[in-house]
């Protein structure tokens, strides 16, 4: 997958669709940081959660943005230096063991990436090592896509070769399938005080043809790029009868869950 999103990297969050903008800036939000504050974020893609993470903390705040996509973090890194933001750092990184400090940031955030993760259970109990006694870890998964953004995914795996074709896996659906399960897995790695929310999130796009830019541009493109190219043009139509919006445009809502956790302090802080 990190592949798959470096390849990405150049379109990720720029291909004119309000996406992934709307809800890092809702996850910061929620996250109440403060001016002066250390932040790490991870999985930190193009900056939703980044930009207005080192807003809210200000210059004398301290943002460490990590990624596993090289170009991501180079892109990223371009676009903060460009915006004169001193107080961020990008660096490639791995979400699931991030190589710093331990105590030494007052939140963490993790937008849409913890549920990738080969072992997500590891990477929340690194957030709350990583985390002072206190501190906050806020964390955003997918409760539920729109239904004909799941049809039309269904229709492209349709195109795959017989030997590429799977049925759905969980992946880590027991962990974060549902509230419940989130909480519970968020209390198992040390956390108080959860608190999940959801909230729908609505996408608009031109036509089908800038759905198909959109999905070119992040996980989905897993699913693209393994249909062979003399069946591509037959499934991005197949798709876009799916997706054929009545009159013009096309809009999706995304419902997102919201996770929050204290770090409960571990028998060495006591």
């Amino acid at each position: 997958m990190a592949g798959v999103f470096d390849r990405g990297a150049p379109s990720y969050d720029r291909t004119g669709v309000d996406f992934f903008g709307p809800m890092g800036r809702e996850l910061v939000r929620r996250a109440g940081l403060r001016p002066g504050e250390r932040v790490l974020d991870v999985g930190c893609g193009r900056g939703a959660v980044l930009l207005p993470a080192a807003d809210a903390v200000g210059p004398t705040g301290r943002i460490v943005g990590i990624d596993l996509a090289p170009t991501m973090v180079e892109l990223t890194r371009a676009d903060v230096a460009a915006a004169g933001l001193s107080q961020v750092r990008v660096e490639v990184a791995d979400a699931e063991a991030p190589p710093l400090p331990e105590a030494s940031f007052d939140a963490v955030l993790a937008g849409l990436v913890v549920f990738m993760l080969p072992a997500p259970l590891d990477a929340l109990h690194a957030y709350r090592r990583l985390l002072r006694p206190g501190g906050r870890l806020g964390l955003t998964t997918f409760a539920a896509h729109d239904a004909r953004f799941d049809e039309a995914l269904r229709t492209l795996a349709q195109h795959l070769p017989e030997e590429h074709r799977r049925p759905p896996t969980a992946g880590q659906e027991p962990l974060f399938g549902t509230a419940e399960s989130i909480a519970a897995s968020l209390e198992a790695a040390g956390f108080q005080q959860v608190t999940i929310d959801e909230v729908p999130f609505e996408s608009r796009f031109r036509d089908v043809d800038h759905w198909t830019a959109w999905a070119w541009s992040h996980g989905a493109r897993a699913l693209l790029e393994r249909i062979p190219a003399d069946r591509l043009p037959a499934a991005l139509a197949d798709a876009a009868r799916v997706l054929a919006p009545a009159g013009g445009g096309l809009v999706l809502t995304t419902t997102v869950r919201f996770a929050f956790g204290v770090a409960a302090p571990a028998p060495s802080d006591s």
